[in-house]
């Protein structure tokens, strides 16, 4: 269900305590020289329907804001970047539209390392404010599923960073007339200590400013020639699972200070 598809009246019959709204987030930025600026909203999107699909009719996804906080690939051509109080603003004000219209569980699935962050400030600012109305629950899809993706992956560490083999072989898959795969070029950056890593499921232990430019001349970070259609399929298939698993999971937590429908136990 894709809720800018939706009518007022499919809206209004939507069962306000067990329905999941999935809100993608992403950005666009610069993807190296083969994949597209909305690489990473394309795909938070496309988890997020997958999902949705496969929990019919109990899960609606709701349009993304597509701009992220990018500030540190701002020194390459098509990157658009958002303040921090712009992002928390934008999800703020979609999450108090649909909490008053009585939705009260809402997953935000983060599709960008760069959001990372924001994305544990949006739950602990929108879990407060809506408490006793509504539970809401940030996820950085690929992180969700990282376990499945260190199984599927070929490449070593600092093989997956951006615009790799995970995300090259992701739209691949699922949107491969976007993809210049001739263009693809490897990078092993060197974070310069055993603290930092670029790596996308092995995240640092410390956090510190990366601009892009220091650490890769065309943007990217790791193999995208190990990536194929093929790989994309698996991995997508496993961040679904991922995602499925969690939302059914999601969908019986408590919401404190708001009393359970009779039959929570059975929500999805």
């Amino acid at each position: 269900m894709r809720w800018e598809e939706l009518s007022v009246p499919e809206i209004e019959a939507l069962d306000r305590d067990r329905t999941v709204l999935v809100l993608p987030i992403g950005s666009v930025e610069q993807h190296g020289r083969h994949l597209p600026t909305g690489t990473d909203t394309m795909l938070a999107m496309a988890v997020s329907l997958a999902a949705a699909e496969r929990l019919a009719g109990r899960v609606a996804v709701l349009p993304p804001p597509w701009y992220g906080f990018s500030p540190h690939h701002m020194q390459f051509a098509g990157t658009i970047a958002l303040s921090l109080a712009t992002i928390l603003a934008i999800v703020e004000d979609i999450a108090a539209s649909v909490v008053a219209h009585g939705f009260c569980r809402v997953v935000i699935v983060n599709g960008h390392g760069g959001n990372a962050g924001i994305a544990d400030v949006l739950s602990s600012t929108l879990g407060h404010r809506f408490y006793g109305q509504a539970r809401i629950a940030c996820l950085t899809y690929f992180q969700l599923a990282r376990e499945a993706i260190a199984k599927l992956r070929r490449s070593g560490p600092g093989g997956m960073g951006h615009a790799c083999e995970f995300e090259t072989s992701m739209m691949q898959h699922l949107h491969p007339h976007l993809v210049a795969i001739d263009r693809a070029k490897v990078t092993y950056p060197d974070p310069q200590s055993s603290y930092l890593s670029t790596d996308l499921v092995d995240s640092s232990r410390v956090r510190t400013y990366h601009d892009f430019a220091d650490l890769s001349e065309t943007g990217t970070l790791g193999v995208p020639s190990l990536a194929s259609a093929e790989a994309g399929a698996r991995f997508y298939t496993a961040v679904t699972d991922e995602l499925v698993r969690f939302i059914e999971d999601f969908a019986r937590w408590i919401i404190p200070g708001k009393a359970l429908p009779s039959n929570q136990d059975e929500a999805l």
